[in-house]
């Protein structure tokens, strides 16, 4: 086969950026330009050799690169309520999310004395910011779940003087923590400086969710910033329950709303991906579940037919939330009546309590039932479901 050599003045012009395409009528040349006009396209991810090269001379924490650090709320000790549910229930359990333990869900659902870290912030001078990745010597900080490459699609750079990191990886993953952790920490931002986040799009309920608080993030796609803020805001503290509240107030305002019995969160068929089980997460008898509870008054929301506002509205007053457990779930938080309780349905094989802490941070009750695996899923009982509501309406006058 000949090997096809570019004139010199074809090389001049490619580097030109000119479109050659006239240039060529063999499809042959034409392949060639493509994959030249995709080179053109592309740059190299600088920070991420440089970052390979530093960790040569040792690989460190990006808190050890801080120049300065303060405490914005200091950790504290809180007494919480036991969750509510059903003798036996925990017998059921046979594993529990896979980023958690058996151990650790146990003390959750226990409540009693809980210790809650400090909110702190860090400055990171002159951080670079590339790709879904923060990068300052040998450290690394992923704040999108794209996978880190060499070659990107070419961005707009800008150096910043400031700014405050308003997003982390796992409110990046998930949409649930983006409503619990990453609004309260885009509120903690913005009382700090001009917030960014990684360039992900937001879903239309994130967009209709701050439009609806009055928040939104600041530009920055890519590149330098001299002193870039970076909070740890993990801790159910006393800072956390004010955002919190100043949440739930706005929501009310918006929807005024006199309690009403509740409301279920249809999840329908966004759970049937298998876990490393081989269990599907999809509740089987959902739909069983929703006509009996719109029987006895509660509202059906379905986030995959709903917007944001519909969903907000509709909640509004609910003394009880009940989901199956995922993401969709913390739609409910915000707008639900003050003291009311969220009631999760747990797979057996997916034993997940983290909004335990969430609810206890706002003042509400936390319950949940356990349902039996089965053939492409699992179920819940309605006499188990029906004895659970009873179980958490004995707990109001």
């Amino acid at each position: 086969m000949n090997t096809i050599v570019f004139p010199d003045f074809l090389i001049d012009v490619v580097n030109t950026k000119v479109f050659i395409d006239c240039f060529f009528i063999d499809k042959i040349y034409r392949i060639r330009l493509k994959f030249i006009k995709i080179y053109l396209n592309m740059s190299i991810n600088i920070p991420m050799l440089r970052r390979s090269l530093w960790r040569l001379l040792g690989n460190k924490s990006y808190e050890k690169l801080c120049d300065k650090e303060w405490t914005i709320s200091p950790a504290c000790v809180t007494y919480t309520k036991p969750a509510l549910y059903l003798p036996g229930a925990t017998e059921m359990v046979t594993a529990s999310h896979p980023l958690s333990n058996l151990e650790l869900e146990m003390l959750r659902i226990k409540g009693g004395r809980t210790e809650h870290g400090a909110t702190i912030a860090r400055v990171l001078p002159n951080a670079e910011v590339y790709g879904g990745y923060i990068y300052k010597k040998a450290a690394k900080i992923p704040i999108s779940a794209k996978k880190e490459n060499l070659f990107l699609e070419k961005q707009i750079t800008e150096n910043k003087d400031s700014a405050v990191l308003a997003c982390s990886l796992i409110d990046s993953l998930y949409f649930g923590h983006w409503m619990t952790d990453g609004i309260p920490l885009l509120m903690a931002a913005r009382e700090l400086g001009s917030p960014i986040r990684n360039t992900d799009v937001l879903t239309l309920h994130q967009k209709d969710y701050l439009s609806m608080l009055g928040m939104n993030y600041d530009s920055f796609i890519a590149g330098r910033i001299r002193k870039l803020i970076i909070l740890e805001d993990y801790g159910q503290n006393n800072y956390k329950r004010e955002r919190y509240q100043k949440i739930r107030e706005r929501f009310h305002a918006l929807y005024p709303k006199s309690t009403h019995p509740g409301a279920m969160i249809f999840r329908g068929k966004s759970g049937n991906n298998l876990l490393a089980s081989g269990h599907s997460r999809v509740l089987i008898n959902e739909e069983e579940i929703a006509v009996y509870l719109q029987s006895i008054g509660f509202k059906i929301i379905d986030p995959s037919k709903q917007s944001a506002k519909e969903i907000a509205e509709n909640i509004s007053g609910s003394r009880i939330v009940i989901s199956n457990e995922g993401s969709h779930t913390p739609h409910g938080l915000y707008p639900m009546a003050n003291n009311g309780t969220l009631i999760n349905i747990l797979p057996p094989f997916h034993f997940n309590n983290v909004l335990k802490g969430q609810t206890d941070c706002m003042d509400l009750q936390y319950a949940f039932v356990v349902g039996d695996a089965c053939d492409g899923g699992f179920r819940v009982p309605m006499d188990i479901l029906k004895k659970t509501l009873d179980l958490v309406s004995a707990t109001y006058p």
